[in-house]
């Protein structure tokens, strides 16, 4: 009898599992398809949703595609993403997976010097990741046309626009710049470049799930209960702790204590 009900409880959670499809885009070393494990945050969801008996297959794609083909409802979840009011729109937003601080690089031939709003902003050539939030009063004054912004499809283009005197400002989280700063450019170029303290932004990062989706509620609730359980079981801190310590201005920001 005993051997009966315990296969019937396997045969329950066998059945109940699943392979989500989640998409992502590139965002070392937070998420990258050539990293270990494909970075810090794929780490971090697939070992949530292993606690409630899911795996999980991350499809890396261009951070706009990424979002388009999610809202199209091509995969369970699209990682990771600010929770800013228009998205919720379209998707529940999951408990935050982390917080960021973005701040404004610039070239040291043209710096930025204290501001307190960005409507001080005005004179400068400021950069854009196409698919980014930023914040909504950034992309209000860029459609107004009070700041100059031009959009490219991704980072590092736009550090490359920044070294060549073609933008003078490109916001970005300091972790992932400091990253992609190592890996694309020498030293020389590397000390052209510097950030303002104060950040644009600091803000939270989560899983979407898609609203017109049947399973999204459930599968918010199961992740919320996995992300929680490696929280309390220290499994979290463990991922963060295989990359290094992490060491920024804004470091207090970027993962949850």
């Amino acid at each position: 009898m005993r051997i009966a009900l315990l296969l019937c409880l396997l045969l329950s959670t066998f059945a109940q599992s699943k392979q989500l499809k989640i998409s992502i885009g590139e965002y070392p070393p937070f998420a990258s398809q050539d990293a270990q494990q494909q970075g810090i945050v794929p780490q971090v969801i697939r070992a949530a949703f292993e606690t409630q008996g899911h795996t999980v297959q991350f499809e890396f794609m261009p951070w706009g595609r990424s979002f388009a083909s999610s809202l199209k409802g091509n995969y369970d979840a699209a990682a990771f993403w600010f929770c800013a009011p228009e998205r919720q729109k379209d998707f529940y937003c999951s408990d935050p997976l982390h917080y960021e601080a973005i701040h404004f690089y610039f070239h040291k031939r043209k710096p930025l010097h204290d501001w307190q709003s960005l409507l001080e902003l005005s004179n400068f050539n400021i950069g854009a990741t196409t698919g980014y939030s930023y914040s909504e009063e950034f992309w209000q004054l860029a459609q107004r046309g009070v700041l100059n912004v031009d959009t490219v499809t991704t980072d590092l283009q736009n550090f490359k626009k920044l070294l060549k005197d073609r933008i003078d400002l490109f916001p970005m989280a300091t972790i992932p710049a400091k990253h992609l700063l190592k890996e694309h450019f020498s030293a020389q170029e590397i000390e052209q470049i510097d950030f303002h303290p104060k950040p644009l932004m600091i803000e939270s990062s989560h899983l979407l799930f898609l609203r017109q989706s049947k399973e999204s509620k459930q599968l918010l609730e199961t992740f919320n209960m996995g992300l929680t359980a490696i929280k309390e079981s220290g499994k979290y801190q463990t991922i963060l702790n295989s990359v290094g310590a992490v060491k920024s201005p804004s470091a207090e920001h970027i993962f949850l204590k």
